[in-house]
Order: structure tokens, then sequence, then C-alpha cells
């Protein structure tokens, strides 16, 4: 905070008020309500901002699950009001789900090798996810199974990124910025038994590994791999997708195994390929829930 100028502060507080105002009014009107003005909102940035529509929709066509440009926008747009969706029902559901009514709202579907793992007291497991559905419950279901630590990448806004990491943390989940670059701090969870979540699925500047997505190179951090191979513990695969209003099914495939080698750098790209794989899996069949607006592939 010290560094930043006083135009910088204001700017970054206003924007914090403007969030804050749109965080509550979102969290106490009706559902319908809500998702009737995050449509609107999506198509207000699909219009608006072109660079991002136009990223989703190469990315759209390059992957090939689009034969047009007219199909590519179609679903880029209902990628963009999914992510709109995934937002507002996140804040509405810190007030509406509970214990009292989770099984409600949300439905486990998990391989018998992934549940086991999850029930499993004092095993550290490494779950692999991406952007896709709604991360957040998906986070929030693991840990309750058991104690659950998330790598994310943090708000530039300090007042934004201070109330967003205490309204996402909770009992048995604590959010860790990747910035922190404490990889003892991360073995250390595994080492305790809990689970530690990491998003694979963004291009990756640094310690990275080229793996095909959709047939195309793509960087991705092997970040996840390493920690695997160091630590012996399980790789899980697991996402959340959206199956209706506040409704949603999480899924878990894994552990995801590739024999060892030796070759410390030929083992992080098989994991990595796998869990990649894994990835494309779920979002072909749920492609209008992927986040399609990143430049994912190396040019």
């Amino acid at each position: 905070m010290e560094a930043l100028s006083p135009l910088r502060k204001l700017w970054y507080f206003v924007e914090y008020l403007a969030a804050a105002t749109a965080f509550y009014v979102v969290s106490v009107i009706p559902l319908p309500l809500v998702l009737g003005l995050a449509d609107g909102v999506a198509r207000l940035i699909f219009f608006c901002w072109r660079t991002r529509r136009d990223i989703a929709v190469d990315n759209l066509l390059q992957s090939k699950l689009c034969a047009t440009p007219a199909e590519a926008r179609h679903l880029a747009l209902a990628a963009f009001r999914n992510f709109t969706y995934m937002v507002v029902e996140t804040i509405v559901a810190r007030r509406r789900i509970t214990d009292a009514n989770w099984d409600q709202h949300v439905k486990l579907q998990l391989s018998p090798e992934a549940e086991k793992l999850l029930r499993e007291p004092g095993r550290g497991i490494i779950v692999a996810s991406a952007h896709l559905g709604n991360w957040e419950v998906a986070a929030h279901a693991a840990s309750r199974f058991k104690q659950m630590c998330v790598i994310y990448r943090p708000f530039n806004n300090p007042y934004l990124e201070r109330v967003s990491h205490a309204r996402r943390s909770g009992e048995n989940i604590r959010f860790v910025s990747r910035n922190e670059r404490s990889p003892m701090r991360f073995l250390q969870s595994l080492v305790n038994g809990e689970i530690l979540a990491l998003m694979i699925d963004q291009a990756a500047i640094t310690d990275r590994v080229s793996v095909e997505f959709f047939g195309r190179p793509a960087w991705t951090t092997k970040a996840v791999a390493m920690m695997h191979l160091t630590t012996r513990a399980p790789l899980v695969a697991a996402f959340a997708v959206r199956t209706g209003p506040l409704r949603y099914e999480v899924r878990a495939v894994g552990p995801i195994a590739c024999p060892r080698t030796g070759d410390r750098e030929k083992d992080a790209f098989e994991i990595t390929q796998a869990l990649t794989r894994e990835i494309e899996k779920i979002v072909r069949e749920f492609p209008e829930q992927y986040l399609w607006g990143h430049k994912r592939w190396q040019k």
C-alpha cells in the first residue's frame, strides 16, 4: 500500500466501494433477478470487451469445437454468461447454501478411488482443477472432506484482495497467494494430510512444460507434477459443473498415475499431459462453462 500513489489509492478505494455495493445488492435480491442482471452484464461485456471476445471466438474455432465464426460467437457468449453466473452465484451461495441444505444444491460424482482418498484421514492429496463451472464451489465441496489449502492469484487492488480473502476463506479452507512462493508451506500442507488445490489451465510463464490441449501446444505449470514427484501425494482432478441456478455437480477422478522413469522432466511432462487430458474431457462435455477468453495456447 505504501508504494501506491495517492491517485492510485483513491481509484482502488472507489473500485472497492463499487464492488462492495454490487456484492451486497446481489446477495439480497431474488435469485431470478440476480441471474437476469448477470445475463445483461455478460452481454454488455461481450459487446464492449472486444479483445477478450475475439480471443474466445478464435480459441473455439482453433479448438474445432465450432465450425463457423457465428457458432463460435454464440458459444463464446454462453461462456461469458456462465462466468457472470459463477461470480454472482458464488456471492449468493455464501448466504443461501448452508450445512443444512448443502445436499440440495451440490451433488457429488466421485470415482470410488477418488472418494476413498478424500475420506482417508491424514492423507495429503493434490487436486488439479480448471476454470470451468464454479471453481469456488469445487473448493468448498472438497473442504468438506478435510482441511484444504488453495493456491490462487490475488487481486491487484489491495482493498478488494483483503475483503475477498476474508470472504473466501472458511473454517476448513484457506487461500494462499501464489505470489508468496513458499514451496515448503505447500509441502507442509500435504504432510499435514490436507488437500492442496491448484488451477492448471492458464498459460504459465515460468516453471512450465508444453503439453497438448485440444491438439495444440500449451504452456502449462508443472508445479503440480513436481509436487507429486517430490511428495508422492496422490493426484486428483476435480471440477464443479453448473447444472442449474445454484445447483452443481462436483466431479472428481483419480488418482492420476503415470509410470516413473527416473527422468523428472519427462515424468513431469507425462503427469501434466495426463491432467490436461482430464481437463479437455470435461471441457468438451461442457464447453459453454469454460473460460475461453484467455490466451491459453502458444503462438
